[in-house]
């Protein structure tokens, strides 16, 4: 089954020092061959995924928190008004 990414989005999050940080929103998407008119279209697969701009990959817990894999340190996203890009 062949994959890719969409980009869903791309906002910003703070953590508790004030820091701020790029995140990107990928959703997942499998190819799906369409045999009647031989074009390939990709369908979503449900499953997202979010990145730091710098690579790195976060979990979002329920209530919409996010942390860096690894770290225990919150990230919170920012209000679209405060988003300087």
């Amino acid at each position: 089954m062949d994959k890719k990414l969409h980009c869903l989005e791309t906002f910003r999050v703070q953590d508790m020092h004030g820091a701020t940080y790029k995140v990107h929103a990928y959703e997942h998407l499998t190819r799906v061959d369409n045999l009647l008119d031989m074009r390939t279209q990709w369908e979503p697969t449900g499953e997202v995924e979010y990145k730091l701009a710098t690579g790195e990959h976060l979990d979002l817990d329920e209530d919409g928190t996010m942390h860096v894999l690894g770290s225990s340190m919150p990230l919170v996203r920012m209000s679209p008004s405060a988003h300087v890009m």
